[in-house]
């Protein structure tokens, strides 16, 4: 690990504060110090999410590091991008901005970002994030396949970065742990600003259907290489994670959590799949008292 450390990134929002109260809970218990989680909320939401805040969790308002010029809709997912021409950016782009603009502002040379619905359910080594001065790079070969909607986001990063979009199958970047070098995530949005002409914020929200994984995956991939990114790459996501889209019903539970691999060290059921909670909390504690194993 390098010496400027690892940090957790986390956005969430008022809907999602006992998911990330949650998530940050198994932080602390399974991450070890001095790594620190930083939540980002919207502004409107500090209060509440402010009985997190401990020597290990920060707490902090989005407005105060996105880009200047986003206003949130008050009672609203929405938020608008002012000046200099009005368009909307919805919730979860503006999440994404939080993690790139996270590269701006921490100190930390690694960024861990993991999303409100994560669990840590053993402990995790920070050697699983960086080591010997390298930070990991998650990569699934062929894991993109046609009717995805990671095709799109593919070839929208790709046209930002003014390289080649690749055939299909392509390599995925997105998952529910993904380490960034913070170097690495700076140099990605200021080469779309060479690209495009535009603030990376503008091309990325203008894009509308992007992902901030594939950017710094595809920045990686096509532009710098990984040698010359002092990165390695793992084919392991380290978080048995339900997609959906349909909610996990109570009888594919023993199945669903018997495919979990032995040493996976988070779980997680994707929020947007709409899953009980009764579900999703039976399926974590199953998963949770899977006995560990060796791993690395």
């Amino acid at each position: 690990m390098n010496d400027a450390g690892i940090a957790i990134v986390t956005p969430s929002f008022a809907r999602d504060y006992e998911l990330c109260r949650a998530l940050n809970e198994s932080v602390l218990r399974f991450v070890p110090a001095p790594v620190k989680h930083y939540i980002f909320v919207d502004r409107c939401d500090l209060q509440l999410f402010a009985s997190l805040q401990n020597s290990r969790t920060i707490v902090a308002a989005v407005e105060e590091i996105i880009p200047r010029g986003y206003v949130k809709v008050p009672r609203s997912k929405r938020w608008w991008f002012s000046f200099p021409a009005c368009f909307p950016a919805k919730g979860w782009l503006v999440q994404q901005l939080v993690k790139l603009s996270a590269a701006r502002v921490l100190e930390e040379q690694t960024l861990v970002c993991i999303d409100s619905d994560v669990r840590f359910i053993r402990p995790a080594d920070t050697a699983l994030f960086a080591r010997d001065g390298k930070t990991r790079l998650y990569r699934k070969p062929g894991g993109v396949v046609a009717g995805m909607e990671h095709v799109t986001w593919h070839r929208n990063i790709c046209r930002m970065l003014g390289v080649e979009p690749d055939p299909l199958p392509m390599d995925d970047y997105v998952g529910n742990v993904i380490s960034w070098d913070r170097r690495i995530a700076l140099e990605a949005c200021a080469h779309v600003e060479a690209v495009t002409g535009k603030p990376w914020h503008i091309a990325f929200t203008h894009a509308r259907l992007v992902s901030e994984y594939m950017l710094y995956g595809l920045y990686v991939q096509k532009v710098t290489g990984i040698d010359a990114a002092r990165l390695w790459v793992d084919e392991r996501s380290w978080c048995h994670t339900y997609w959906g889209p349909d909610p996990l019903r109570e009888g594919d539970v023993e199945r669903f959590v018997s495919e979990m691999k032995d040493d996976d060290v988070a779980f997680s059921i994707a929020g947007y799949s709409a899953t009980e909670e009764r579900v999703a909390q039976a399926a974590l504690q199953l998963a949770a008292n899977r006995p560990p194993v060796g791993h690395y």
